[in-house]
């Protein structure tokens, strides 16, 4: 494994902060002994890194989607996807929080770095420009989940967060970009230690929310052209640095021995004993001593898959649905457990009823798949065995090459420009070494989007972009209402039929799902703040 740069958390710089004899805090950070010096600029920029997401947190997301189902049906994550979820939902509160905390050590960042004569102007210019990139991330997952939100840009107290307002989208796009495009020209091109936003990542995260603007799923803000073509140019922009190209085997992206590959845009840095994630125990299989996955994935999700003939499974004679995972896009196998997969630990994976005593057979308790899939990405042999398996130290990949590639196609196709360059980026994604799809040579507008969102979908299935997607395509009322979640499908060992794990979990989406409501707390504390639509 590579050695990986760690990340140093420090305590919260408590601002202006005195006690009635005006003496200096000797149990915290202050601000009278800090921002001295290049190094506290640097530590301080550190500690913001730890904002960005957990496993959790974005792969759960695409629980609620199409492509799975909640495995624990006591979870926030089934209360959003059945559509029962209320203001007071913790889901809401703690992204809420999560982020706006992210966004106040920003700020508390940028309010206090000029305090320091810089030894190395250039390197505090770089470390401020990371900030700034990261607190504009933070505010383009606020705007995707809540819409109009307040945009805070300095540090404030109670009394001023009670007045606060929403901020429109549109200027709060408006802001990211400026923002982004300011910051992006002091940071360079590789980074000067892993982990850290990079120009190409600080570009890469502008294109992605450029594209999620196009969308308007607030209906607010109809700038769609404008923001393809930002989306666009940011994207041109990531790739024309050349600093980075697809990991020729699709299979090892998400394995330790790959971490900070020529692929990885941005990824939030883990460490084993250190600062480690939970991704084993919260999706690997009860079988390796799990608590079991949060998420179960859905048939729907492997129908989606093309056979290796290109072809969709209803146009393909060749496939069998008595064997239906055999002969498809490669993807598929490197991206779920299916009966008949090799778990990390050299077992075979078998959650078919009737087949097997295993501790992942469905039914057998209520921590195994209900649908009887299980992702595969970062789950890996180096976490087996250990006895806290919390104890994770694998990177999440926030941002990769391949995305940045399909933005670039996806842009393009909407636009209605360019479309031969917009097939090429789609082909180099389906012609990887180890995926080795056949060509396309489609050309008109309409076939061409198709084939984006299936590339979408299948190449960065499970890690959190379809929850993204398929609200800015507005096709989520389409998709995830669902009367019954698919699983599965085998033969029956007692009467040999093909059998279709069915389970009867209604999935639900209505339009005042395309907005999660403002948090019940913040809308007690702050009378200003009003509700997204349907969530009253």
């Amino acid at each position: 494994m590579k050695k990986k740069y760690l990340y140093i958390i420090v305590f919260p710089l408590l601002l202006g902060c005195t006690d009635v004899l005006n003496t200096i805090p000797t149990d915290r950070l202050s601000s009278e002994v800090y921002w001295k010096t290049d190094q506290d600029a640097e530590y301080a920029a550190n500690a913001i890194y730890r904002f960005l997401e957990s496993p959790g947190t974005l792969i759960g997301r695409d629980i609620m989607t199409d492509m799975a189902r909640a495995t624990f049906e006591t979870s926030d994550e089934t209360k959003v996807e059945t559509s029962i979820a209320d203001p007071q939902t913790n889901i809401f509160q703690n992204t809420w929080n999560d982020l706006y905390k992210g966004i106040r050590r920003c700020n508390d960042y940028l309010e206090n770095v000029e305090k320091i004569v810089p030894t190395d102007v250039n390197k505090v210019n770089r470390i401020t420009s990371e900030v700034r990139t990261l607190r504009c991330y933070f505010y383009a997952r606020l705007v995707a989940y809540f819409g109009e939100i307040p945009l805070v840009k300095t540090p404030i107290g109670i009394s001023e967060s009670k007045t606060l307002t929403r901020t429109p989208v549109p200027e709060i796009y408006d802001f990211i970009y400026t923002e982004i495009t300011e910051a992006a020209s002091f940071l360079p091109d590789k980074a000067t230690e892993i982990g850290r936003v990079t120009k190409g990542a600080a570009l890469g995260i502008l294109a992605r929310t450029m594209l999620f603007a196009s969308g308007n799923v607030t209906n607010t803000d109809n700038r769609t052209e404008l923001y393809l073509q930002r989306a666009k140019e940011a994207a041109d922009a990531v790739i024309d640095l050349k600093a980075y190209s697809l990991l020729p085997k699709y299979q090892e992206l998400f394995t330790y021995s790959n971490e900070n590959n020529i692929e990885i845009i941005l990824d939030h840095q883990y460490m084993k004993d250190i600062y480690a994630n939970a991704v084993m125990n919260n999706f690997g299989a009860v079988s390796l001593g799990n608590n079991g996955s949060m998420l179960s994935p859905t048939k729907k999700l492997v129908d989606e898959y093309e056979t290796k003939n290109g072809k969709t499974i209803t146009e393909d004679n060749s496939y069998d649905p008595k064997d239906p995972y055999n002969n498809r896009d490669p993807r598929l196998s490197y991206t779920l457990y299916y009966p008949g997969s090799l778990l990390p630990n050299g077992t075979t994976y078998d959650s078919r009823p009737g087949w097997s005593t295993s501790a992942d057979v469905i039914g057998a308790s209520y921590q195994v798949s209900k649908t009887g899939l299980l992702p595969k990405k970062y789950i890996n042999t180096e976490d087996i065995g250990q006895s806290n398996r919390s104890n994770c130290g694998i990177n999440l990949i926030i941002l990769r090459y391949a995305e940045i590639l399909l933005i670039a196609a996806e842009s393009r196709i909407e636009l209605n420009t360019e479309l031969d360059v917009a097939l090429s980026y789609i082909n180099q994604i389906r012609q990887r070494s180890d995926v080795s799809m056949p060509t396309l040579s489609i050309v008109a507008q309409k076939e061409l989007r198709e084939a984006v969102r299936h590339e979408r979908t299948v190449e960065l299935a499970l890690e959190g972009h379809r929850f993204f997607d398929i609200k800015r395509w507005k096709i989520a009322e389409d998709v995830c209402n669902m009367d019954k979640v698919d699983g599965i499908q085998y033969i029956d060992k007692n009467s040999g039929e093909l059998t279709t794990v069915t389970t009867d979990y209604k999935k639900k989406f209505t339009s005042r799902d395309y907005l999660w409501p403002i948090p019940y707390n913040e809308r007690q504390l702050n009378t200003n703040l009003t509700q997204n639509n349907g969530w009253d």
